[in-house]
């Protein structure tokens, strides 16, 4: 993977410069969008491989945003929320996410999150690369 690529698409201006200028400064690509139109945009174009999604942008729940997201198969999506019930992590585990951090978030907690995303697309890409025979793959129990 050339250049490891971040969305970050949050409501809060000021918290999204902070986590851009925190992600960029530990050697990632970062881009933000603050409207959904602009999210999808930019996931579209497909440079995007892990993007950190606020629980709701423009009245829209994240909830309601991953699935729309996901359709990029590859893509790894982490959603930081400010609610903890049972029934929303379901909703959000049910539609695919790959983390769910909870405000306030914790700079470490999000670098380990992005890390282990990045690491996951790549075992990924290994596993379709030209010797896919020598990857190991989950045995069935």
């Amino acid at each position: 993977m050339k250049s490891k690529t971040i969305l970050i698409a949050y409501q809060d201006d000021l918290w999204a410069r902070s986590l851009s200028t925190f992600l960029h400064g530990i050697g990632y690509r970062v881009e933000t969008a603050k409207l959904v139109s602009e999210m999808i945009r930019k996931v579209r174009k497909g440079n995007i491989h892990v993007v950190l999604l606020d629980d709701e942008i423009e009245g829209v729940k994240a909830c309601d945003l991953v699935p729309l997201l996901k359709k990029n198969d590859k893509l790894q999506v982490i959603v930081i929320s400010s609610e903890a019930s049972l029934g929303l992590v379901k909703r959000l585990r049910g539609t695919g996410i790959f983390y769910q951090a909870m405000k306030p978030v914790d700079l470490e907690e999000i670098k380990s999150a992005v890390e282990c995303a990045f690491e996951k697309i790549e075992r990924e890409n290994l596993r379709e690369g030209f010797f896919p025979f020598l990857v190991p793959g989950r045995v069935p129990a």
